[in-house]
């Protein structure tokens, strides 16, 4: 959305949240001013603000998977669809980022080979280069997602729409 807005281009690289996970992922924590059900009225604010349905997760998945395809998806030109459905996956219906089969279906629905896909990620071909672009984000200093840079400078957190223009403004300036 802001990117066509403003006209720049999304390189999304990884950065695996919690590295320790078990590889089935594990119970998410519940966050200051979360419910059971719903995540705190300022995170929900964000996302009513740019048309987004987020619901508190449930589940915290090892993403380790979800990287891999996403390697695969910037590849074939379809990070950025993989990356919405994906999300909309687990912000809206707590969806396990590491399941095979939901990300199989993810990765269809953005319009990928899942054959060619699928075999690519039993056989572990894109998972040093995740791991080796997850210690380069860490050397960069990024701490946690979301973070963007621009022009060089690291912006992290839950940051306002608002925000990231202004800094994408001055970065273009």
């Amino acid at each position: 959305m802001l990117a066509k807005e403003m006209s720049f281009q999304v390189d999304r690289r990884p950065f695996i949240r919690q590295p320790g996970h078990p590889s089935e992922g594990m119970p998410r924590r519940q966050f200051d001013g979360e419910t059971e059900t719903e995540l705190n009225p300022e995170m929900q604010e964000r996302a009513k603000e740019v048309g987004l349905v987020m619901r508190r997760p449930r589940w915290s998945p090892n993403a380790l998977r979800a990287h891999q395809v996403t390697a695969y998806a910037k590849e074939q030109g379809r990070d950025g669809e993989f990356h919405h459905l994906a999300a909309a996956a687990y912000w809206e219906s707590d969806s396990d980022l590491n399941d095979l089969d939901v990300l199989k279906g993810i990765a269809e629905s953005a319009g990928m080979d899942w054959t060619d896909l699928g075999s690519r990620i039993e056989s572990g071909e894109y998972r040093e280069a995740v791991l080796r672009e997850d210690e380069a984000a860490r050397e960069k200093g990024v701490t946690g997602t979301p973070t963007y840079m621009i022009g060089g400078e690291l912006h992290g957190g839950d940051i306002s729409i608002e925000e990231l223009r202004e800094a994408i403004k001055s970065a273009a300036a």
